[in-house]
Formats: structure tokens, C-alpha cells, sequence
């Protein structure tokens, strides 16, 4: 190139002064990537094979490394992936043909930043199109030569974090399952969401919202379903999670309820007695008394009051109803016998009759009598619920005893208590 006489402009020693001579280089290469509507359209490039032209400036990408270069100034750089550990760093190394004496290499970054050296690294904050400006300074407050050219950044922090839900939509479907991906991250966007099922299936969408019927079987299975995440610069994650799909089993079937020891102590002992039910099924009882579930088959339960109980028994099966079913049971709770006692009293007498009032003190301590049996001992008998009677004895001609018995019932349990009253002879 023609060399020009040089000629020096004196400016304020914080701002550089341009230098012009064999080092003049002061040029723009503007963006070689897509502009913004708002951005200049950059000039026509000449391109041979990987090196483009424009006005003399070279720019070449030879795999993840680019070159650009003007006469005796060039600059090499690349980027190491945004992925891993989650922030690009640039490597920018300058080189230049007589480079001056004490000289030095300042980098504009073109966000407002700077640094100073031959071979430098740096980081940009943010996504986004820069112009880098290399200035090669003859000393503090000389500008020798300037090269412009454009950098492509995608930003710290572009590794995404995958993750995703499942829900279960459809009652009468719990094979279809709907999963929504809570994928983030915090430079770029989502371009693709992968779901492998764990079925041997899987799709490839661009949005993170699907939805997944899986096969139909008589067991439950667990299946392990994957969501990879795809960014548009070029970085993925994945998680894994595990979705269980309930089996469809033909239980069927009741339980049966045998009272023990029902006038003494009551225990009742309920069992089972239901098909197809699965081996390592479990037995949950809920005997509607207000203390809550027992697990168990068989399985003894005593009632603390008389009653009929709804008892419902549910078989699970980890942790889920497979199967449930209910009947009333009748209890006579704890200590549910009636104790039996009555009182003997001279009424009224005459010369041929004399007459006894019998009333019970019969007690029960859960319940109420039921029913009162009489047998006064001399053929008569009275069942008709009374618990105050009299009975009227013939005297004859000689003494005689009579053995009054009393019969209480309630709550299906009876007692008895006896006592003797004497008639005297005539």
C-alpha cells in the first residue's frame, strides 16, 4: 500500500491520538450476522470458500476458530461452549508486523468494557451482537492502527435446568397422562423438548406441553419418563422421573364378621373373603367407631359401645385403593350382659291368699332391658315387660316355699336371679 506522510494531532491524554503511517488501518467491518430492523444492512461480501472480503478486510472461520485481518494487524478468536460451566469466555490473541516500541493492544468491548494485552479473555454479560474495536496503541495517548469486526455472544448462564410435571387429567383414562415441562434458564430460548416414556416410546415437540397414553396392564407399573431440553445456543439438560400407571384388577368380594365371647368380653374377628387380589396387596379396615384405620387380615376389633357400625375395608395396593367394599355389622360393645336382681315384698294377705310385689333392680350398663321373664314359682309365669309385677299365692295346710325367678335381656345377652318367698300354712 502507498505509504502517507505522518502526521500527528495533538487531543486531550485521555483520549487517544491517531497515528497514520504504515499502521494506519482504522476500519468497520460491520455485523456478518442477520441485522435488526434498526441495524445498518452490511455491505456485499466477496466470498471464496470460507474467507469473506470486504474492502479489503478478511474474515475467516476455520472450524470454532476466526480470523480477521488488514494489513499488518490480525486477530484470532473463539469461544468456548456456553454449556459447561454455564459462561462463554472469548479468547481474543492479536498480532501485528512492526509493532511499535513500548506499544500496546486495547480492546473496546463494545458493552463499555475494556482490557489491556496481546492475548486476552473475556466473558460478555449478555446476548447480543457487539463490535469489538482493537486499538494498537503506540504509547498511552497514540493510536497507531484500529480494527472493528463483529462478535456474536450468547451470554453467562445459557445451560438450562430441565424439569416437568405429571398430572393425571382424565379420571376415566389414568393411562393418558399429561406432562408439562417447568424447564428455565437464564440466556436463550427453548427450541426443542424430547419425552422418552420409558415404554419404548417417545416424541420430539417444540413446545413442552404433551400429553402420553401408556400401555394398559393388569399390574401396576412405574415407568421411567425423560424430558430433554434443547436451547438455541446449543445447550441441553435432561431429567428423569418416575410416573406410575395404576394396573386394572378384578377384585371382587366382601368380608365376613364373627362375634367371640359376645355376652362376656365381645371381640369380633373380621376376615376377608375377595378374589384377585394381588400378593403383596395390604388389608385396611375403617371400623366407623371414630378411631381410625387398622391394617390386617384377619384382624380381631373390639367395640367400646353397642351399635350398628358401617365397617368398610379397602385393599391396596402401594398405598392405592384397588378395591373397596362396606356392611353394617352389629356390636354389643363392652361389658354388654345385664346383671339381674329384684326385691320380694309382702303386698297384701287374708285368711286363703297372700300376695307378693316383685320389682327388678336389674341393671345393664351400655344398654337398656329388653325383657323381663317372670316365674313365680306356682305354675304362674309373665313375659309381658314388666318390671314391677304381683303375684297372688293360695296358702294351704301347710307351709310352703316358692323359688321366683327373674330373666333379663338386653342387648341380645341374658341373666338370671333367683329368690324364695314362704306362704304360710292356713
Amino acid at each position: 500500500m502507498n505509504r502517507k506522510k505522518i502526521h500527528t494531532v495533538v487531543q486531550h491524554k485521555k483520549r487517544p491520538t491517531l497515528f497514520m503511517g504504515a499502521w494506519t488501518i482504522c476500519l468497520t467491518l460491520l455485523s456478518l450476522v442477520a441485522c435488526k430492523k434498526n441495524e445498518v444492512a452490511p455491505e456485499p461480501l466477496v466470498k471464496l470458500d470460507s474467507v469473506a472480503i470486504n474492502n479489503g478486510v478478511t474474515l475467516q472461520v476455520s472450524q470454532d476458530t476466526t480470523t480477521v485481518s488488514y494489513g499488518n494487524v490480525r486477530v484470532k478468536f473463539n469461544a468456548s461452549s456456553t454449556c459447561y460451566p454455564g459462561t462463554e469466555v472469548f479468547v481474543f490473541k492479536a498480532t501485528g508486523v512492526n509493532f511499535p516500541a513500548g506499544g500496546h493492544y486495547l480492546w473496546h468491548w463494545g458493552d463499555g468494557n475494556t482490557a489491556k494485552g496481546d492475548s486476552v479473555r473475556y466473558s460478555f454479560p449478555a446476548a447480543g451482537s457487539f463490535i469489538v474495536k482493537l486499538w494498537v496503541m503506540a504509547d498511552e495517548n497514540t493510536v497507531a492502527a484500529s480494527l472493528s469486526f463483529p462478535v456474536k455472544a450468547l451470554g453467562r448462564q445459557t445451560k438450562p435446568e430441565a424439569s416437568f410435571t405429571s398430572k393425571f387429567d382424565f379420571p376415566d383414562n389414568l393411562n393418558f397422562v399429561t406432562f408439562n415441562s417447568t424447564s428455565s434458564v437464564n440466556q436463550g430460548d427453548f427450541v426443542s423438548y424430547r419425552y422418552q416414556w420409558g415404554d419404548g416410546k417417545e416424541v420430539i415437540s417444540s413446545v413442552g406441553l404433551v400429553r402420553h397414553e401408556f400401555p394398559r396392564a393388569v399390574f401396576d407399573s412405574t415407568y421411567r419418563v425423560k424430558l430433554t431440553v434443547l436451547t438455541n445456543s446449543g445447550c441441553s439438560a435432561d431429567t428423569t422421573i418416575p410416573v406410575l400407571i395404576l394396573g386394572r384388577y378384578n377384585v371382587k368380594g366382601s368380608f365376613k364378621a364373627e362375634a367371640l365371647n359376645a355376652c362376656t368380653d365381645e371381640t369380633i374377628l373380621f376376615t376377608a373373603e375377595a378374589e384377585n387380589v394381588p400378593g403383596n396387596a395390604t388389608y385396611e379396615w375403617d371400623f366407623s367407631d371414630g378411631t381410625g384405620t387398622y391394617t390386617g387380615n384377619p384382624i380381631s376389633f373390639r367395640y367400646r359401645f353397642p351399635n350398628d357400625y358401617d365397617v368398610i375395608l379397602r385393599i391396596k395396593l402401594n398405598g392405592r385403593t384397588i378395591y373397596s367394599t362396606h356392611k353394617l355389622v352389629a356390636s354389643k360393645g363392652r361389658n354388654p350382659k345385664p346383671t339381674a336382681k329384684f326385691e320380694a315384698n309382702l303386698a297384701w294377705e287374708n285368711a286363703t291368699i297372700r300376695a307378693y310385689s316383685f320389682n327388678s333392680q336389674s341393671t345393664i350398663p351400655t344398654s337398656t332391658i329388653d325383657e323381663y321373664r317372670w316365674d313365680f314359682g306356682d305354675g304362674n309365669t309373665n313375659n309381658s315387660f314388666l318390671s314391677f309385677i304381683e303375684n297372688r299365692y293360695v296358702r294351704a295346710t301347710a307351709d310352703k316355699t316358692y323359688s321366683v325367678q327373674l330373666i333379663v335381656r338386653g342387648n341380645g345377652c341374658y341373666d338370671t336371679t333367683r329368690q324364695t318367698v314362704v306362704v304360710p300354712k292356713l
